[in-house]
C-alpha cells in the first residue's frame, strides 16, 4: 500500500500571526506564509527554522494541525509542547516575528480509502487528526474520533475536537487512563469495545506515542483493519538526505522494495530495503509496512 503521494516542497519566509497558551503545558502557534505555498494535507509536516541568533542550529519538524487559505496568505496552525531547546525558543516568538518554513514534507493520511474512518489520537497526537477531521468533513464522510490521554487535564484541544466532529457529523469518544473523563482505559481498549458496532472495513488514522501506535498496528493486523499511523523520529533535514530518521521495514515491505529494481516508492536516494525514512516514506505508514518488534 502507499499513502498520499509526496508533494513538492520548498522553503519560504513566514511571519508569526498569533501564539497563545493552549492549556496543559501546550502552545498554539499560527504562521502566515505566501499564498502560493502548497497547502499541506493531514499528516504532513513542515520544518521551522528560527532566524539567528537562535539557540538551535537545525530546524524543528512540526506536524500541521490547521491550514486556511486567505486572500494574501496561507495560515498554518501548530499545536506543540515546549519540551526541548528548540520548541522552548518557539514560545518566545511574538506576532510578526520571522520564521523560515520548509514544506510540505512527507506523506499524509490517505483519507479517501474505502471503509469507516476511525481517527485515534493520544495526547498531543491530536494535532494532525484535527486536520484530518476537517478534510473528511469536506468529503462529507462520517467518522468516529477516539481521543485519549492519561488524565482529563491532558485532553488538550478537546473543544477543537468537538467543533470538528460537529462539522463532520461523527462521534467523539473520550478515554483517560485514570478514568477521570470518559472511558476508563486507553483508546485501544475503547476501540475494541466499539469496533463490533461499526461497519467494516475499518480504516484507522492515528497519531500518538509509539507504544500506542504499536498496539493499534497489532490490533488492526489481527482484526482485518487498515491502520495508518503518523510516526515520530528525530529529524534533521526532513527531506531524506541526512538519513537520520530510520524505521525498520516489515519483511513484506522489504520484499516489495527489493522486487522494485528502481526502488520507486522507497525512501529518498533510492531508499534502503531494511529501513524506511520517517520523513520521506512517512511520517504516515500503514501498519503492515513496519516491523513493530524493532520500532523503538
Amino acid at each position: 500500500m502507499s499513502a498520499t503521494a509526496v508533494r513538492t516542497w520548498r522553503q519560504a519566509p513566514a511571519r508569526v500571526r498569533a501564539q497563545r497558551d493552549y492549556g496543559g503545558g501546550f502552545r498554539w502557534l499560527e504562521l502566515d506564509l505566501p499564498p502560493d505555498f502548497e497547502t499541506p494535507v493531514a499528516g504532513q509536516f513542515v520544518q521551522l527554522l528560527l532566524e539567528p541568533p537562535s539557540p538551535v542550529l537545525l530546524p524543528r519538524p512540526m506536524s500541521v494541525a490547521h491550514a486556511v487559505k486567505r486572500a494574501r496568505a496561507l495560515t498554518l496552525g501548530f499545536l506543540y509542547a515546549p519540551v526541548g531547546i528548540g520548541t522552548r525558543a518557539l514560545t518566545a516568538l511574538e506576532p510578526g516575528a520571522p520564521v523560515e518554513v520548509t514544506g510540505p514534507l512527507g506523506r499524509g493520511y490517505p483519507l479517501d480509502r474505502p471503509g469507516t474512518p476511525v481517527l485515534m489520537a493520544g495526547g498531543r497526537g491530536l494535532a494532525p487528526l484535527l486536520m484530518a477531521a476537517d478534510a473528511l468533513a469536506k468529503q462529507r464522510r462520517r467518522a468516529e474520533f477516539l481521543f485519549g490521554a492519561r488524565t482529563k487535564a491532558l485532553l488538550v484541544g478537546l473543544e477543537e475536537a468537538r467543533e470538528r466532529m460537529a462539522k463532520l457529523g461523527g462521534r467523539l469518544h473520550l478515554a483517560t487512563d485514570d478514568g477521570s473523563r470518559g472511558f476508563h482505559g486507553n483508546t485501544l481498549e475503547m476501540l475494541d469495545r466499539l469496533a463490533p458496532k461499526l461497519q467494516a472495513p475499518l480504516v484507522i488514522h492515528a497519531c500518538g506515542p509509539h507504544g500506542m501506535l504499536s498496539a493499534i498496528a497489532r490490533w488492526a493486523m489481527a482484526n482485518g483493519a487498515e491502520a495508518w499511523l503518523a510516526m515520530e523520529s528525530v529529524m534533521a533535514c526532513g527531506t531524506g538526505v541526512c538519513r537520520g530518521c530510520p524505521l525498520p521495514r516489515s519483511a513484506a515491505a522489504r520484499d516489495r522494495v527489493l522486487a522494485d529494481g528502481t526502488a520507486t516508492g522507497a525512501a529518498a536516494l533510492k531508499g534502503n530495503p531494511e529501513w524506511a525514512m520517517c520523513c520521506t516514506d512517512g511520517p504516515v505508514f500503514e501498519a503492515r509496512d513496519l516491523d513493530w518488534s524493532r520500532v523503538e
